[in-house]
Formats: C-alpha cells, sequence, structure tokens
C-alpha cells in the first residue's frame, strides 16, 4: 500500500513538473511574440480603445530598439511601451530580459554590466533585424526623448528587482514634463507604493497573469492605479464587473488579433497593448 502511495505521489508530482514547464514555456512565447506577429491595419475596433506600442512598433523593428519606439510614435500610437533594468554603475536600460543575452551579440546580466559595457553590443534579433543591423540597446532617456519628440507618450514597465528610489526616473518624467501623461507599469506593489509617494500625479498599473480580489483592493489603496493583465486565460466574471463600475481603468495585454480586441472590449478594457494592431486613426492627443 505505502509503495502504491509513494508512485501515485511520484506521478503527480512528476505532472506537476511537466504543467508547470509547460506554462512557463507558453508565457514566454506569449510575452515574447513580436517576432511572429505581422502587421494588421485598419482594424476598425481600435477606435474602441487606446492601443500601446508594445516595446515599440515591434512587429516591424526589433523590440525595444529606437527604430522601433520612432516606428510607433510615426505610426499614430499614442503609447509607446518598454521595459526597464538598472545597470551595474546606475544607469536605466531599455531591455526586456535580465540579461543581453537574447536580444545582443553580447552576453551578461545587465545588473552586472556597465552602460558602456552595455552600449558596444549591437541587437542580433527580432523583427527586421536585416533593416536595422546597428541598433544599441537604449538608455530610459534616450526612449523616453525618442518617444515624447515623436508626439506619443511613455509606457514604463519596470523589470529591475530590488528596493529601487526611482527619483532617477521621476525626475526625467518631470524633465520632460510628462509626469500627468506617462505611465509606469509593474508586478511589484511596492515600487509603485514609492513612486506614488513621488508623484501622486503620475497614472501607474499593476501587472497580473490573472485579476484577482488582492489585485483590486491593491490598485485601490495606490491611487490612480489601473489594472494591466493577461488577457489569455480572463473571463467576464464578478471581478471584472465590479473593475468596470469602479471605472478602474483595465489594459490587457498581448492584444494581436480582432478577435481577442473584441473580447477585452467586452471585458470593460480601455487601452490594449500589442505588437502588431496599428490604430486605424492617429491616437495621440
Amino acid at each position: 500500500m505505502v509503495k502504491v502511495l509513494i508512485i501515485v505521489l511520484l506521478i503527480v508530482a512528476s505532472v506537476a513538473i511537466v504543467a508547470l514547464i509547460s506554462y512557463r514555456k507558453i508565457l514566454e512565447r506569449l510575452e515574447n511574440a513580436s517576432e511572429y506577429a505581422s502587421i494588421k491595419e485598419n482594424v476598425a475596433l481600435t477606435d474602441k480603445v487606446r492601443v500601446i506600442a508594445h516595446r515599440g512598433l515591434s512587429a516591424v523593428a526589433p523590440e525595444n530598439t529606437l527604430a522601433a519606439f520612432r516606428l510607433a510614435t510615426e505610426a499614430g500610437f499614442a503609447y509607446v511601451e518598454c521595459d526597464i533594468h538598472k545597470t551595474k554603475d546606475g544607469h536605466w536600460v531599455v531591455m526586456h530580459d535580465p540579461t543581453v543575452d537574447r536580444m545582443t551579440n553580447g552576453e551578461g546580466i545587465i545588473a552586472d554590466l556597465t552602460l558602456e559595457q552595455i552600449k558596444q553590443f549591437r541587437i542580433t534579433r527580432g523583427s527586421g533585424i536585416k533593416e536595422y543591423p546597428d541598433e544599441q540597446v537604449p538608455t530610459l532617456e534616450e526612449y523616453v526623448k525618442t518617444v515624447v519628440e515623436g508626439g506619443s507618450y511613455p509606457v514604463i514597465e519596470v523589470k529591475a528587482k530590488g528596493g529601487y528610489d526611482f527619483v532617477d526616473v521621476v525626475s526625467l518624467l518631470k524633465k520632460y514634463n510628462i509626469t500627468d501623461k506617462a505611465i509606469i507599469l509593474d508586478y511589484d506593489a511596492e515600487h509603485l507604493r514609492t513612486i506614488r509617494k513621488l508623484c501622486p500625479e503620475l497614472k501607474m498599473q499593476l501587472l497580473c497573469h490573472f485579476v484577482k480580489r488582492s489585485v483590486i483592493d491593491t490598485v485601490e489603496q495606490i491611487g490612480n492605479c489601473g489594472i494591466d493583465g493577461m488577457y489569455n486565460f480572463q473571463r467576464d466574471n464578478k471581478l471584472c464587473a465590479e473593475i468596470r463600475e469602479k471605472k478602474i481603468p483595465l489594459n490587457m495585454w498581448t492584444i494581436d488579433s480582432e478577435a481577442a480586441l473584441e473580447r477585452i472590449i467586452h471585458l470593460g478594457a480601455s487601452m490594449a497593448t500589442t505588437n502588431s494592431l496599428k490604430p486605424i486613426h492617429n491616437q495621440k492627443d
């Protein structure tokens, strides 16, 4: 009997491990889908939400590059999203992963590299890479300057882990006079609370894979804060109804088809983060 129980437990554990690995692989594919997306134009439903260019116009140019950011502003996106990490010598740089390995010809953890070292690398992967052979990893200021000069607004996802004070990030947004227009994203509510103390008017969104009661409670406590959720597993339920009733801003990612866009509009989303859906009309203010 004991042997049978052990065998059953081993089988259950094995199935759980396989399921977890599969989920992580699916999630990674969903998060890094820009290379597999193709531009879709004339989608009328883009008039129903504000569409955010995910890592720039990443279905055309390599993600998180100045080329992708410029193309997004030219395409009429009001908002252009990026991801940031901090270097060893205290500079914010734009990169989704904690390492430079996937996207550049270099290797290493960003937090262990200096800005000078990172600037020696070149982007070697992503959409349209042959047309953009000399792109570097941008600094946060290079990204903000490019987006603002293009008439759009930054959406900045903090990927870095740790207890940062974010004074430099808020100071940069103040320098470009966009603290009431930019949006900060983070899975870490403590980061958002820190930023809120520095800048009451700055819009923020708490990232999540699933909208839960704790997510709603947290964004209400932070104030002037929306929810940025993964749409794939979200269903129209009581929590979504509550979000709509309370008029909590809801952004969903990553939306690359008209069917997905229709679905999140039904859920009550006012923003959609996309790799490939170009706004049918210019959405800039």
